[in-house]
């Protein structure tokens, strides 16, 4: 590409100078001519040719005519020929001896247009670099001379372009010089130069850069240049290429000697004359940018002029000094300065520290003393530090303040005190308004100072302030840190052990001491003698000594200033930095003001605080006050509070002073405060006193301010932009909570002696203020003391709350103690008592807590504090080796509360106060969490657990009097085992309640056998105590928990070998007392069993139950192990005395108007717990008992406490006696194992219960459940016991028979369907006695009887009474009396007595009463059970009596209720209100149940033994069961003395349809009977008089339809005869059709002869009429005339 363009521009040369220039020409084509004649034409060939082959450079005649266009001054020749010179120097085909002409031609070039210029400059810079080592010397000064003149250039492009090529060409000259002193051997001197100190040679880059640098320094001063020709430059751009090359080439600055002398003669000189002078902004602005480049690289070859520079600086500052942007340039340059540590240390160490030289630092830093206080009004100085202010343009700009703040933590408590701003100026500091977007000095466009905000100064001496710290800290910080040994070791109890890593970040809660990474004990780094720093240490450390005094009063200004976040921020930042500085110097007295200043800017000020009252409280010691008693350092507080200032920021109060509040920037302020205290923590000592003062006073702002809603009176002029808002807060406050757990968690890598005085300052907050506090619960208003020191925090006076102020203090303290020793709980556990603060924080916990003249919050929250710090200590204790001495040191500690609580109290109520009581609970709950987390683990400390557990207990005679009162126990023994118990409060009671289930439940074993007897007596004192019932229960618990435990490690069959011949109740317990306090297992056991048993008399009946089952399942546990021997002690000791205490009180209780029903009932259910556990425990073991006689004896004793107990005449007592005594009986299997006297004896009281049934009358109680006892233990009794009781069964019978009649209704239940509990024992019971006795048959049939009809003649009797229907027992009892009927009916017996009678009668009443009475149940009905039960009992009955030819008044009494059962089948009264679902169902029951009746009955009734009367009783029966249509008034005859009377006798018709029965089945059945009777059969007497009797009434059944139809037919005319009664008339003609009639049943009519019709001829006269009438109906017609022809067929005379 090169040469295709070289080829174009020479053709272009020589087609332009054929006529204008031959010379031209010809040297154009000839190197035309080479350039074709060249093998290649790449660019690199161009340059470098092939081998053997030479390029264009080493053709030097090739360039000419681009050199003669040059020199033609032709514009369009010269830009050629410039061109293409400059495209060969880039690509290196320039022939080296000819470069300097190719200079002069680019230099005759000079002159002509903008173009050729440019590509001037173009070719320069790639001269220089392709051809270092040509161009030096003269060839070097001719290509700045090219630049310099080119930079003169009206053409302002190639002005600019010219400027930046020379500013090029001349760092390429020192850029040699640096390749050359690489190189420093390989390249010879050629030159030498003049200095201070001798010649000084030099090498050629080096002498050109010497030079070409000291003529740029005598241009600056006006001088004429040595080497360079230089065409007039401005200096403006003389001063850039000097700081072009200071920039660039510092190091060669150093290093050379040459150049330093240049320094310190020309350029130093120069620049402090010129900071004197008046010089315009440009020349100024460039000497301090290059003073800034000297000062910050070459102070150590030009020290004295730097400090008379520096010092000019300093002097500039001064408002008289100098203009605004000059001071700004002054504080640029030391802004640079203070931001590199190591240039601070050096010019403080060579000026500042030394003698005779000038303070350059501390008058700089006094300087910004006087400079922050100018102008007050403008940085907005107050009281404290507030928002700044814009109102240039007279506009509200609030919002356009809160969106550059948004997003920013910022703070306001109230506005400058000066409110006016007559300038209109913005005020105060902002990023907004007092920083420029590129600093002053960068400002090289400008030829004008730009325009500086007036603030902008003061902006800057906020960043040196910043930048001074920022670099102590630099440097000093790392060398705090400690670095680990290669043979580091494991630290010993005394060390703390050390890391070099920092803390990782805090969890969200205090974190425990074994979570966090210990942390080193910062090294003094004036200790670190051998450290090659240790000048500039020593240095540090007088910087700050001397300086801090104008550091701290710049910072108090401007934190009193109106500043920006990012402004306050850095302020605050730096003020930290230079403090821990200060600290890690071990440099206490600037390192306490710093804090000091800190902790007032981390508060409201004084002027808010003084006369301020807080809001009113509802209750003085209302909770509310210190609920969040953690205060500045809780979460909740914080945020609390965040959330108050969220909801009343809008809020405007009507008074003028606020309650003070924390804002975002005190707590800004309170973090970089919390963040020294962590990074200067085991160095701080007395300083720590600030840090919890500060703390103490934000905490009390915070509980103000959470009272009174935080509502801040917001002026709509200073406070428009306030930027309280909830977000804010919330997020510094969760920046104060990391710092604040950093700082506490920092604690635990504190030595010892760093920790004691740490909680001795806390400490000390416990005693500020008045030295004793009021002793009423109500604090009094007071003056607030001083909250900080003057010299700190300054005074707080004055201010009174309504709350006691000490005890909010006190409250702050008492909760950073708590935090303090729960993260320290090793070293408290570890370390000796004295050595780490347990002595210090037990002694001063256990007085704050029991004075009570301190506040009941306060108080609380120490007693608090020391419990939570046992607990800790009590879960490492558990691992440790030393863990009897913890233990003790613990337990005693919590014993210590305790006991000072109440070291002068006595026995009564009043010593006992709320508070007290809530700090023993607090102790107590303690203690239950030591023993729940060491366990079995708690080897020590017994003694003081059961002595604070007694603790909760009174004694007073007073209470035992109240408790007889109130129902106590009534006998004496009991009583004397009772002592009077009360509990100090019922909270307390259950707090000390917790630690003994705890004991009980899981700690047994860790108990001393020694202290067990302690434990029971505690366990039967938490039983006794009357507060609360839930306590007592648990404890029965408990009581069997220690049974266990007890049973299991001892050998209960020594038992009786303890009490020898010891047999009274009395005795036996004081024995038992005596071996249980020394230990002895077995008497503990039965102490247990003691216990509960006196347990059981207590008056409240869930503890009397829950203690009686907790003795049976006692002793259930144990069967098989105790001994018969020991067995029988153990009943007649625990069981019988239970029983004999309980019968007392019962026996007392009856009749005593104290006493109520419940308490009544009470006492009856305990008593049937008592006796069912002994009940089931005799059963159990009763196989254990090796002689039956000592059986029996036992239970003959028991029986004779039964007998006492139906004194009561109780059903409650009864039905627990019995249900005992069924248990009982029922587990033996022969009697032989009780023994024939006990039984009998127990018959005896069986029935001696109803000797007390009178007393059951005055009685309200049910008996039910009584009866139904009663009759199971007839069944176990009669079990054992039967045939010696036969001469006895019918009364216990009876008794039987009395319990159903007598018994209740049962509640919420029917016996309808299902027999209940009683009706079921009493029906099995008769169904196991054995009837074959003598008589027993006959009174268990009439028993039953009776039983059946029950339901019937219980309501007879007693109709109001409210008592069983019996319905399913009369059907009960019915199958049972079918059963025993028919297994005696051959028994003489049984007819004899009437029983079988009894019988029938008994079921002839439900059969009668079938639709009258309602309460049937299920199916079968009473009356349909006693039909199959009749039927059932009748068949054998009626064929026994026949075969045995009965006779007499007993067979007539039977046929007579056989003859009501037969009518009772067959009819049936039904009402209106009988339901009619069933009615045809049961019609087909009785006519089947009839069916078998008549089939059993028909040929006996004939029998002469059944009168006539009865016959006609039964036919007559069975006439009017017939009726299907019930006739009309005066139709029907006398049926008992004359059925045919008026046989023939019409009635009126009428056409209205008669009542048809509602049993038609039945009543045709009844009919066809009747036919069947007079019909001929066998012609016997019987036959013969049963046709007899029933042959009127069939006459006259059979005319009641005729004559009905002869008087309506007629009348109907041609309407149908209703259905029914046409269908009735033409069955009794088809029945008289076919009827042959018994010839002796009727008589012969006069004057006609028949044999087998002679009913045809009674009822003749009827047929005949009855046909004239039925001519229209043909059916019945006919029938009736053959009725007709055959009467006709019978007629005849009689002879003569």
């Amino acid at each position: 590409m090169t040469a295709q363009i070289l080829a174009t521009e020479l053709g272009t040369l020589i087609q332009d100078s054929k006529r204008k220039n031959t010379e031209l020409r010809t040297a154009a084509e000839k190197a035309l001519a080479d350039l074709k004649s060249l093998p290649v034409t790449s660019e690199a060939q161009l340059t470098a040719g092939r081998r053997n082959q030479p390029d264009l450079s080493r053709r030097p005649l090739f360039i000419s005519p681009f050199l003669i266009a040059c020199s033609t001054h032709n514009a369009k020749f010269a830009s050629t020929g410039v061109a293409c010179l400059q495209r060969l120097s880039v690509a290196r085909g320039l022939p080296k001896e000819r470069l300097t002409e190719v200079l002069e031609a680019l230099k005759e070039s000079v002159s002509l247009s903008h173009d050729v210029q440019l590509k001037i400059l173009q070719a320069l810079p790639s001269l220089l670099q392709n051809y270092p080592t040509e161009i030096r010397g003269e060839l070097l000064s001719t290509s700045l001379q090219i630049c310099s003149a080119l930079q003169n250039a009206k053409n302002f492009a190639v002005s600019n372009t010219a400027a930046a090529t020379l500013q090029q060409l001349v760092i390429f000259v020192f850029d040699k010089v640096a390749s050359e002193d690489e190189k420093v051997l390989e390249i010879p001197t050629v030159a030498e130069v003049d200095s201070d100190g001798g010649a000084i040679s030099l090498r050629p880059a080096a002498h050109d850069a010497y030079k070409v640098f000291s003529d740029l320094n005598l241009l600056v001063t006006g001088e004429k240049p040595t080497f360079i020709r230089f065409s007039s430059i401005p200096s403006t751009l003389t001063l850039e290429l000097i700081e072009a090359i200071l920039s660039n080439h510092g190091q060669v600055m150093s290093t050379h000697t040459e150049q330093a002398q240049v320094l310190r003669t020309l350029l130093m000189p120069m620049i402090i004359r010129s900071l004197s002078d008046r010089l315009s902004f440009p020349i100024t602005l460039r000497i301090f940018r290059i003073l800034n480049l000297l000062i910050r690289n070459h102070l150590a070859i030009m020290p004295s002029e730097c400090e008379i520079a520096l010092g000019l600086l300093n002097h500039m500052l001064d408002p008289e000094a100098s203009p605004l942007w000059k001071r700004a340039l002054c504080l640029e340059v030391y802004r640079g300065i203070y931001s590199d540590p190591r240039l601070v240390l050096d010019i403080y160490g060579q000026f500042d520290g030394q003698d005779g030289k000038k303070c350059i630092l501390g008058d700089n830093l006094a300087a910004f003393v006087r400079l922050a206080t100018e102008k007050p009004a403008l940085i907005g100085l107050g009281q404290q530090s507030s928002i700044p202010t814009s109102r240039g343009d007279g506009k509200d700009t609030a919002s356009e303040q809160a969106a550059a703040e948004a997003g920013a933590l910022a703070g306001v408590i109230g506005g400058p005190v000066s409110d006016s701003n007559a300038t209109g100026h913005s005020t105060g500091i902002s990023t907004l308004w007092s920083s420029l977007k590129t600093p002053c000095i960068e400002h090289l466009d400008k030829s004008e100072p730009p325009a500086l905000p007036e603030t902008y100064v003061y902006s800057l001496v906020l960043m040196c302030i910043t930048n001074v710290s920022e670099s102590l800290a630099k440097f000093v910080l790392p060398l705090t840190v400690h670095h680990e040994n290669k043979s580091r070791k494991k630290s010993k109890p005394e060390e703390i052990s050390k890391t070099d890593a920092e803390p990782p970040p805090p969890a969200t809660g205090l974190s425990r001491t074994q979570s966090y990474r210990k942390k080193t004990i910062p090294v003094n780094p004036l200790t670190l003698t051998e450290h090659s720093a240790h000048p500039f240490i020593q240095i540090t450390s007088a910087l700050v000594a001397e300086c801090w005094p104008a550091v701290l009063a710049t910072c108090s200004t401007f934190l009193n200033a109106a500043l920006d976040t990012d402004f306050y921020r850095a302020l605050v930042r730096s003020i930290q930095k230079f403090t821990q500085v200060a600290g890690l110097l071990r440099l206490s007295t600037p390192r306490d003001a710093f804090l000091t200043t800190l902790g007032k800017a981390a508060v409201p000020p004084s002027l808010l605080l003084s006369g301020l009252t807080s809001p009113k409280t509802p209750t003085q010691e209302s909770t509310g006050f210190y609920s969040n008693a953690k205060g500045l350092l809780s979460v909740d507080s914080l945020v609390s509070q965040a959330s108050s200032i969220s909801v009343e920021k809008n809020r405007r109060p009507s008074h003028e002073v606020s309650i003070p509040t924390l804002g975002p920037r005190n707590l800004l302020c309170l973090r970089a405060l919390l963040n020294l205290a962590i990074a200067l923590g085991p160095t701080l000592q007395s300083a720590w006193s600030i840090i919890f003062e500060t703390l103490q006073v934000a905490d009390l702002v915070m509980s103000i301010s959470n009272q009174g809603g935080a509502r801040h009176t917001v002026s709509s002029r200073n406070h428009a932009d306030s930027d309280l808002s909830s977000e804010k807060v919330e997020a510094e406050t969760s920046a104060v909570q990391a710092a604040a757990r950093r700082l506490f968690e920092s604690t635990v890598d504190f030595p010892n002696d760093s920790f004691v005085e740490l909680l001795q300052a806390l400490c000390t907050l416990l005693s500020t203020g008045s030295a004793s506090e009021s002793g009423q619960r109500t604090p009094t208003v007071s003056s607030r003391p001083q909250i900080l020191h003057q010299r700190r925090v300054g005074s707080v006076s004055g201010m009174s709350i309504s709350n006691d102020p000490n005890a909010r203090d006190s409250a702050f303290a008492l909760n950073k103690i708590g935090e303090l020793a729960a993260l320290n709980e090793g070293r408290l556990s570890l370390y000796e008592p004295a050595d780490s603060g347990w002595n210090v924080f037990v002694t001063e916990m256990v007085k704050f807590s029991a004075d009570d003249r301190k506040t009941s919050s306060t108080r609380l929250l120490a007693a608090d504090v020391l419990c939570r710090t046992v607990k800790e200590i009590a879960e490492l204790s558990m691992s440790d080796e030393d863990r009897n001495e913890i233990q003790n040191r613990i337990l005693s500690a919590l014993h210590m509360q305790i006991s000072a609580l109440h070291v002068n109290d006595s026995n009564n109520d009043e010593s006992y106060n709320d508070t007290d009581i809530r700090i023993h609970q607090i102790a107590l709950e303690a203690l239950k969490d030591v023993i729940e987390q060491c366990g079995e683990s708690l080897v020590a400390g017994w003694g003081s657990v059961f002595d604070s557990l007694l603790s909760v207990f009174v004694f007073r005679d007073e209470y035992f009097q109240k408790t007889n009162q109130s129902g106590g126990i009534p006998n004496e023994e009991a009583s004397a085992s009772l002592q009077p118990v009360a509990v100090i409060s019922r909270p307390l009671a259950r707090s000390a309640f917790g630690t003994i289930q705890l004991v009980c439940s899981d700690f047994l074993a860790a108990v001393p056998d020694n202290s067990l007897s302690t434990l029971l007596e505690l366990l039967l004192r938490f039983c006794r105590q009357k507060e609360d019932l839930n306590m007592s229960l648990t404890t029965i618990t408990f009581f069997w928990n220690v049974s266990d435990f007890l049973h299991s490690r001892s050998d209960l069959s020594v038992l009786p070998s303890l009490f020898g011949s010891v047999r009274d109740q009395g005795e036996v317990r004081h024995t038992v007392q005596l071996h249980s306090q020394e230990g002895t297992i077995p008497a503990l056991w039965l102490q247990v069993l003691m216990n509960l048993s006196t347990v059981t008399t207590d008056n409240r009946a869930e503890l009397r139950n829950s203690a009686v089952q907790t003795i049976q399942r006692i002793f259930e546990n144990y069967v098989d192990r105790l001994s018969s021997d020991a067995w029988m002690l153990c009943l007649r000791t625990v069981l019988y005395g239970m029983v004999e205490s309980n019968l007392a009180i019962q026996n007392s209780i009856r009749g005593d108007s104290w006493y109520t029903a419940d308490d009544v009932m009470g006492w009856n259910e305990t008593t049937k717990t008592m006796l069912s556990s002994i009940s089931i425990l005799i059963s159990l073991y009763m196989d254990k008992v090796e002689d039956a006689s000592r059986l029996g004896e036992a239970w003959s004793d028991l029986l004779i406490y039964f007998q006492q107990y139906f004194r009561s005449g109780s059903h409650a007592l009864g039905s627990s006696i019995f249900t005992t005594m069924s248990g009982v009986l029922s587990r033996i299997e022969e009697p032989h194992l009780l023994g024939s006297p006990p039984l009998l004896k127990t018959a005896d009281v069986w029935k001696d219960y109803f000797s007390h049934r009178n007393m059951w009358r005055d009685s309200a109680e049910e008996n039910q459940e009584a009866f139904v006892a009663y009759a199971k233990a007839f069944k176990s009794i009669y079990r054992l016991s039967e045939k010696s009781l036969d001469s006895d069964l019918p009364s216990m019978l009876a008794n039987l028979e009395a319990c159903v009649v007598d018994s209740d209704e049962v509640a919420y239940s029917s016996d309808i369907d299902l027999m209940t509990p009683l009706q079921t024992q009493v029906i099995e019971c008769l169904t196991m006695v054995r009837s074959e006795s003598t008589g027993l048959s006959s009174f268990l049939i009439k028993m039953l009887s009776r039983f059946s009809v029950l339901p019937y003649t219980s309501v007879e009797a007693n109709p109001e009474k409210r008592s069983p229907t019996f319905v399913a027992l009369s059907k009960a009892s019915m199958d049972l009396l079918q059963s025993v009927a028919i297994k005696h009916i051959t028994e003489e017996d049984v007819y004899a007595s009437g029983a079988f009678e009894y019988a029938l009668r008994s079921l002839v009443k439900p059969i009668q009463d079938k639709y009258i009475w309602q309460r049937e149940g299920k199916p079968p009905t009473i009356w349909q059970k006693a039909t199959t039960t009749a039927l059932a009992i009748l068949e054998p009955g009626l064929s026994h009596m026949q075969s045995q030819n009965l006779k007499g008044e007993g067979p007539r009494a039977i046929w007579i209720q056989v003859c009501h059962i037969a009518s009772g089948i067959t009819s049936a009264q039904i009402s209106p209100t009988t339901p009619f679902t069933f009615l045809e169902r049961d019609e087909r029951f009785d006519i089947e149940a009839f069916t078998k009746l008549r089939t059993m009955i028909t040929i006996s009734l004939g029998s002469p033994v059944v009168p006539d009367t009865l016959r006609r009783t039964y036919t007559r029966n069975l006439f009017e069961t017939s009726i299907i249509h019930q006739p009309i008034a005066g139709e029907m005859p006398n049926l008992a003395l004359s059925p045919l009377e008026e046989l023939y006798r019409v009635r009126l018709g009428h056409t209205n349809n008669p009542e048809l029965t509602l049993r038609v089945d039945m009543a045709y059945v009844c009919l066809s009977e009747l036919v069947s009777l007079l019909s001929v059969h066998d012609g016997s007497s019987a036959r013969v008089k049963l046709a007899q009797a029933a042959a009127p009434y069939l006459i006259l059944r059979a005319a009641l339809p005729l004559k009905s139809y002869i008087a309506d037919h007629p009348l109907r005319g041609r309407m149908p005869t209703p259905e029914s009664q046409r269908q009735e008339l033409l069955f009794v003609l088809a029945q008289l059709r076919t009827l042959k009639s018994e010839p002796l049943a009727i008589p012969n009519a006069p004057g006609v002869k028949s044999t087998h019709r002679k009913h045809l001829h009674r009822l003749y006269p009827l047929l005949v009429q009855a046909t004239e009438v039925a001519r229209s109906d043909a059916l019945v017609f006919e029938n009736l005339a053959w009725l007709t022809k055959l009467v006709g067929e019978e007629f005849g005379l009689e002879d003569g």
